[in-house]
């Protein structure tokens, strides 16, 4: 079969994806951080084993600071909506994806303006516009990565700079390059990165991160059971467990870790030439093709 619907969901995955959900469903799926016993304390180290393999990928220092929730679209609600409050302003582009635009456009009715960059007509993204678009109440700045319309890039380097510049926060949404574009946090001043397991970052559907800078309070959209300060009434403050209300998905991080390790020994450049391969081959293919624009 030839897919060629990667931008939605990355198929096939690593033999060793598969098998690792299989392993975990069949020996460890146990509910991890609720016991002391061998299965759940087996997959609490696969969690933990999957948050250090994450942060190699970022150039994080502390993986406590990855958050697992279900998807991109959780992981961008909660790094949106957790550090805006009324009369703060956002910044985002035209090229962003509706799980950018929808949570920031429904700010609104809570008193929460938003500046929408145009970038030009091929989706490239002039970013003096963001800085000028910069008020005295902005307080985010969120952009794509790669559009996952016409796969045009953002220099988040760039962004990135501007916010630090203004102390304005940075929120990258690299649903569409994380796994295949090096992304530094440091480097490229990025405070948050939101990301699905389920596209290049080769791990199945059900699975999300969310990176959250160091000393950066983000207020939660769900409290609920983290296995830790259970005698407390109030949500613990604890990162990650503040953000991970709930059982984790641990069939899903399993294979989530195994695509992130498949990643990491392949290389990010060498899975990125592949894929400008295919890409240009494609390209090449259609112009024999009359009537193709």
């Amino acid at each position: 079969m030839i897919y060629l619907d990667n931008a939605a969901t990355t198929y096939p995955k690593p033999e060793q994806v598969y098998d690792s959900i299989m392993d975990c469903m069949k020996n460890y799926c146990a509910n991890p951080g609720r016991a002391g016993h061998k299965m759940a304390m087996r997959a609490a180290r696969e969690i933990y084993d999957a948050r250090e393999n994450i942060a190699k990928l970022f150039n994080i220092d502390n993986p406590m600071n990855i958050i697992f929730t279900n998807n991109a679209t959780d992981s961008l609600n909660l790094a949106i909506k957790g550090v805006v409050k009324e009369g703060d302003h956002i910044i985002t582009t035209s090229m962003e994806h509706n799980s950018v635009i929808r949570p920031i456009k429904s700010l609104e009715a809570r008193g929460i303006s938003n500046t929408i960059v145009n970038c030009d007509k091929e989706g490239f993204l002039d970013v003096n516009d963001i800085k000028n678009a910069i008020k005295p109440n902005t307080k985010l700045i969120v952009t794509t990565h790669a559009s996952n319309v016409v796969g045009t890039l953002v220099d988040i380097k760039a962004v990135g700079e501007i916010a630090k510049e203004n102390n304005i926060l940075y929120l990258v949404d690299a649903s569409q390059t994380a796994g295949v574009y090096s992304i530094d946090v440091k480097d490229m001043n990025v405070d948050m990165i939101a990301a699905p397991g389920h596209k290049c970052l080769l791990g199945p559907q059900g699975t999300g991160i969310l990176y959250i800078r160091e000393g950066l309070s983000v207020d939660i959209l769900k409290e609920g059971g983290t296995g830790s300060k259970s005698e407390d009434l109030f949500q613990p403050e604890i990162v990650p467990d503040r953000y991970e209300s709930g059982t984790h998905n641990t069939p899903g991080i399993a294979g989530l870790n195994e695509g992130v390790k498949f990643i990491l020994e392949k290389g990010i450049d060498d899975i990125r030439l592949h894929e400008e391969e295919l890409c240009q081959y494609m390209l090449d293919k259609l112009e024999e093709i009359p009537n193709i624009k």
